[in-house]
Parts: structure tokens; sequence; C-alpha cells
């Protein structure tokens, strides 16, 4: 789990809770400065990229984002999987003939 700190215009704050819910994100109760909002709480450390990607689509380019490592917690659900980017090792032959076209 991350812990994140949010500064957004504080009009934005409506259409960027439902994505906190997609994102199963815990925000805590946001503190409004002049126009501006602050919103902190925790999110899934798989969740962070996804919420980057999204929200400077979502304060038209005005949030900033700061996250940290908060603490472990069990994964709830299907345990998650990434698909490989590049060639196996374990494939000795396919991995080999992939490091001697990169050279």
């Amino acid at each position: 789990m991350h812990r994140f700190r949010l500064e957004i215009p504080a009009d934005t704050l409506g259409s960027l809770l439902p994505v906190f819910s997609q994102l199963s994100a815990v925000p805590e109760a946001p503190s409004t400065r002049g126009s501006g909002c602050v919103l902190e709480g925790r999110i899934r450390a798989a969740a962070v990229h996804d919420l980057q990607q999204r929200l400077p689509g979502m304060t038209r380019g005005e949030g900033v984002l700061e996250f940290a490592f908060d603490s472990y917690e069990p994964v709830r659900g299907p345990v998650p999987s990434r698909p490989r980017t590049d060639h196996n090792p374990l494939n000795r032959k396919a991995y080999l003939l992939h490091v001697v076209r990169r050279a």
C-alpha cells in the first residue's frame, strides 16, 4: 500500500472520486484551501501508475500527486500477474538468440 497526497483544483474533486473507487483507493476527508483542494489517503501500489496516467486529463494538468510506501497488506482476490515483456532466460536457446541479435 502507498500513502498519497493529491493537490487539485477544488472543482475537479467530483470527477476524481469515482476514479478512486475504481482503483480501490481509500481517500480521507478533503481539505479545501482557496480554489485548491488537498486529498490524502491510501492506494494499492499496483494502481498508482494508473492514477498517474489519468490525473493530468482529469485536473486540466494542474494536479500534483505525491506518494510513498506505507505498508504491506495481503492481496485480496486473485493474485495479480504480469506478462513477460522480454524473452524468457529459462528458455536458453531463444534467450541466447535474442542476446546475440542485440549485440
